[in-house]
């Protein structure tokens, strides 16, 4: 797959909002100039999440901004998300390309040389190596990526890599220098959205990166 330019900063939903809270908090970024969103829901019914999510691809129509999901490729078909994306344990990413088409952006979390290795070949647009960081966001994290990894997978990847894991504004620039094409983050964007995704531009700004337009 031919990659895809990717937006310097991924917020990803927090797990315990919902309903029009979830709206609202997704509302000020697009607002504030986000392009690409993560739904991520562990818990909770189905009916719920598809109901959420479909309320979030709505939200993001006027902005012309982007949904993906997290791990569900039924939900992405349901709501008619711009995409998914994979974790090593959800449907493998030849399977979920034949269900949604060469369109849909599909991405896929990396922990390891290992698994980067074996996913240089699928058809993704973009990886997530992490955490570069500590982080208590996930429970059962995997460890730390050393840096030496990091700087390989960095080096070698045919696709966008984004970080991801104990990732703030005050930290982004250093990963943006590694080479990451963008920052994902969940806790940081919590509180207040908006603030928080001024703080990332005006981080990449002074690291000499410009927010890619939708």
């Amino acid at each position: 797959m031919a990659s895809r330019t990717l937006p310097a900063v991924y917020p990803i939903t927090p797990e315990h909002l919902r309903g029009e809270a979830l709206t609202a908090w997704a509302r000020a970024l697009f607002e504030a100039g986000a392009s690409l969103l993560q739904f991520r829901r562990k818990t909770g019914p189905d009916a719920e999440k598809l109901e959420d999510l479909r309320r979030l691809v709505e939200e993001a129509r006027p902005y012309q901004a982007r949904v993906v999901v997290d791990d569900r490729v039924d939900l992405c078909l349901l709501a008619g998300a711009a995409g998914v994306h994979l974790g090593q344990r959800d449907l493998p990413a030849p399977e979920a390309r034949i269900l949604l088409g060469k369109e849909a952006w599909i991405g896929l979390s990396t922990h390891t040389l290992e698994q980067f290795e074996e996913a240089v070949d699928l058809p993704v647009d973009y990886l997530a190596l992490g955490p570069v960081f500590p982080t208590a966001t996930k429970e059962g994290a995997d460890p730390v990526v050393p840096p030496l990894v990091q700087r390989e997978v960095l080096r070698r990847s045919p696709f966008p890599v984004v970080a991801i894991g104990g990732v703030t504004a005050r930290k982004a620039p250093e990963l943006w220098r590694r080479g990451f094409a963008s920052v994902a983050a969940i806790s940081a964007f919590g509180a207040d959205p908006a603030a928080a995704y001024a703080d990332f531009e005006e981080a990449a700004r002074e690291a000499g990166l410009s927010f890619p337009s939708r």
